[in-house]
């Protein structure tokens, strides 16, 4: 317990004590999942978008970023399959995404140029979207279909998880542009279902 006190005031002595104010971010995340049930495909990333404000805040003497937006978890799963007797090939390419409102606090430490940041998020399911498409050659005969349908319901529990990242100042606009990436990784499992995300977006305080 010392040494993470010990930590936390090496932080906060080594942070400038004018954290920034109000700002906004925008940017993609490459969303995937881990999925734990015994024989299930291995899911591939899918492209979100995630937006959101932040503040900087002291709380106890220790530097803090704050913040609240939209974010995506989600993931791919394709699978195919060739039946040798008839010839007959078969894929499938299912695209889940799912929106949510996410609140995080993450505590920043000067690293080179910029400031290295970590801290706990946690989300709250919205809605989202599953798009499936199924391609099938039977005989030199093409069948192609399409599907798309809304998630009206999400997982149960909220979600909880862990990021860390780096932001680095851009040499434009007063030094107000930033250009910050990141790592997310989700805590809680969702019906044999983990999410994390590698994300990168642009954030500018006013």
């Amino acid at each position: 317990m010392k040494i993470v006190l010990m930590i936390l005031v090496i932080c906060s002595l080594a942070l400038p004590q004018d954290l920034p104010g109000w700002g906004f971010y925008g940017g993609i995340g490459m969303n995937n999942a881990k999925i734990s049930e015994s024989g299930a495909p291995s899911p591939k990333p899918l492209m979100g978008m995630l937006a959101g404000v932040s503040k900087g805040v002291m709380l106890g003497g220790m530097p803090l970023f704050v913040g609240a937006g939209i974010g995506q978890r989600g993931f791919k799963i394709e699978e195919s399959e060739t039946d040798e007797e008839t010839g007959m090939s078969m894929s499938m390419k299912v695209a889940t995404s799912m929106n949510y409102l996410d609140a995080w606090v993450v505590m920043p430490y000067p690293v080179g140029p910029g400031l290295a940041w970590a801290g706990p998020t946690a989300g709250m399911f919205l809605n989202g979207k599953m798009k499936m498409k199924m391609e099938m050659d039977f005989l030199g005969i093409p069948i192609s279909e399409s599907m798309e349908e809304d998630i009206d319901e999400g997982p149960d529990e909220p979600e909880f998880g862990i990021i860390i990242g780096y932001s680095y100042p851009l040499p434009i606009m007063d030094g107000k542009l930033n250009l910050n990436g990141g790592y997310y990784l989700g805590l809680i499992e969702h019906d044999d279902i983990t999410f994390n995300s590698m994300f990168a977006h642009i954030s500018y305080r006013l």
